[in-house]
């Protein structure tokens, strides 16, 4: 079994080909997504009611838009699993917990 290349960036880390295989379905980069993570300050985490083991968040890019992010806790990083643009029912939820935002 091959190891997966994982890239690392800062408090965050991901599956190199999975992050390709994202941004060619979604238009979104998980360094993106890290960033939104890492600088949202409205940024809301919950726990995955399908999988506890992970995090779904909602967080504003830098490219204003609210995305929907996937992770898990690996160690001392935040491993991204999926990232994908909100649908208006999270953008909506999004904006009403952030009025801010």
């Amino acid at each position: 079994m091959q190891p997966v290349p994982t890239v690392i960036s800062g408090t965050f880390e991901w599956d190199a080909a999975k992050a390709i295989a994202n941004e060619q379905k979604h238009g979104i980069t998980f360094d993106e997504a890290a960033l939104a993570l890492a600088s949202d300050p409205y940024e809301q985490t919950f726990e995955d009611p399908t999988d506890p083991a992970h995090a779904i968040s909602l967080a504003m890019s830098s490219r204003d838009r609210v995305l929907f992010v996937v992770t898990t806790e690996r160690a001392e990083r935040t491993r991204i699993i999926s990232a994908r643009k909100a649908t208006p029912h999270e953008q909506r939820a999004y904006h009403e917990a952030a009025p801010d935002a």
